[in-house]
């Protein structure tokens, strides 16, 4: 049987393996990708003796463990690319980000939060537990892609594409998402369990300027620079309605009998929203639960110090509102813009997702297995602002889910996708500890 020790330096050799993805996958180097499942079919031989293995598009494995019953099966996601290091940061870090050396009862490094110690845990819980004579009750797939960080075209978008061609529809879709948060909003006295009922859409919009040109020494009455900044600031002074979604609600609503007086506005936040909006507002995590945001992200213009460019670009990121539009974003900018000359290009184009019924037996079944590990946390429906693989099976499930079984603080969320990547051994465990009750519960 494996036991904790074997699990760290599983995830330690997975972390060695530099699965770096790209926007563009042709210019990626696939050999980490074959090693790290190399490292996985060694690892895990009695999940691929017993399990039947698909690949789909060479470097994303689905696992199908064959049940007993017709009851509509369950699939467990997870994703192993990671994002690179940003240049210049390596020397920040504590331990070299593709060394996955253990200090202080915690394993550093790149994919140990995202989405690495995800595909390890569901992997060691059922080594265990299929030596242990494990048979499942209904049918049970994982699927893991290789291009999550990048959109998951190749890799999530492909697997759907193959469970619809078997017709298969899941009771459940569980994937990486919000974590047990410690000190979410000041004031809140118990851990909460964040359990991801929706995402918020993630389109790009090109605004673009023209005028003339010429030399800087004689400025026109008309610079595109000069529209574009005003059509910036515009952005930031006049943003789209702040509101309330369904599942923002429920968070708000359940966080308010465990924060003291603070908590009666939350916990009647749908008539207290005027009031608390504002304070909301200014925390950058909080704000973006109650708004489709519109973030300038590239800004482009001229190429010479001494030439005034005739056209200036920028690039917008909109992060949608279930219940908001990409129609809604792009009439709102119109609205905001008006009189200025400017063009819109929709680069890409993502609504938000469906929304999974925070009071269905889907959820309840979920909390039931959280509150199996953490016995003290409050589990409450979130709005994800970030987007998962988990998008691409909106067709194939009325219930997604997303939740990642580990204990966080706010500190702890920068090391995502940044400096000091790091799992605590005992949130390794933990993760291990959920997945084999997961199991557990539908054998």
């Amino acid at each position: 049987m494996r036991n904790l020790d074997d699990a760290v330096k599983s995830l330690q050799t997975a972390v060695q393996f530099r699965t770096i993805s790209g926007m563009d996958m042709e210019q990626v180097d696939f050999k980490p990708f074959e090693d790290f499942l190399s490292h996985l079919k060694e690892t895990y031989m009695e999940v691929y003796r017993k399990a039947e293995v698909t690949w789909i598009n060479k470097y994303s494995p689905v696992f199908h463990l064959q049940g007993k019953s017709e009851e509509e099966p369950v699939l467990l996601l997870g994703h192993y690319d990671v994002v690179p290091v940003a240049d210049g940061t390596e020397e920040d870090w504590l331990s070299a980000p593709f060394d996955g050396e253990v200090m202080d009862g915690y394993l550093y490094g790149r994919g140990t939060l995202d989405d690495k110690n995800q595909v390890i845990s569901i992997l060691e819980a059922l080594e265990n537990l299929i030596q242990e004579g494990y048979e499942p009750a209904r049918d049970i797939y994982l699927a893991f892609g290789f291009d999550e960080e990048v959109g998951g075209g190749l890799g999530a978008k492909e697997v759907a594409a193959h469970f619809r061609e078997k017709n298969l529809r899941f009771f459940m879709v569980l994937d990486e998402g919000g974590a047990v948060m410690e000190d979410v909003l000041e004031g809140v006295t118990v851990p909460l369990a964040l359990v991801g009922v929706a995402e918020k859409g993630s389109s790009m919009i090109k605004v673009t300027a023209k005028g003339e040109g010429g030399h800087s020494s004689m400025p026109p009455e008309f610079l595109v620079t000069e529209v574009l900044g005003k059509a910036l600031l515009t952005i930031a002074s006049q943003p789209m309605e702040a509101r309330l979604t369904g599942a923002v609600e429920a968070m708000f609503q359940g966080m308010g009998p465990h924060m003291g007086w603070k908590g009666k506005l939350l916990g009647s936040i749908r008539t207290s929203f005027p009031l608390v909006r504002k304070t909301l507002e200014k925390t950058p995590a909080l704000h973006a639960l109650i708004r489709t945001t519109i973030t300038p992200t590239v800004i482009r213009a001229g190429n010479a110090y001494n030439v005034i460019p005739q056209e200036a670009s920028m690039i917008l990121n909109a992060r949608i509102l279930p219940g908001d539009t990409t129609e809604d974003v792009l009439r709102h900018l119109k609205k905001i813009h008006e009189g200025l000359p400017v063009q819109y290009q929709y680069l890409v184009k993502e609504e938000a997702s469906k929304v999974t019924d925070h009071e269905g037996e889907a959820f309840s079944l979920l909390k039931d297995l959280i509150h199996s590990v953490y016995e003290d946390a409050v589990v409450l429906p979130y709005l994800m602002a970030g987007g998962t693989d988990s998008r691409k099976y909106e067709e194939l499930s009325d219930n997604i889910l997303r939740f990642s079984a580990v204990r966080m603080k706010n500190e702890d969320l920068k090391r995502i996708h940044g400096t000091d990547e790091r799992i605590s051994m005992e949130n390794l465990e933990r993760m291990m500890t959920f997945y084999r009750n997961l199991f557990l519960h539908f054998s």
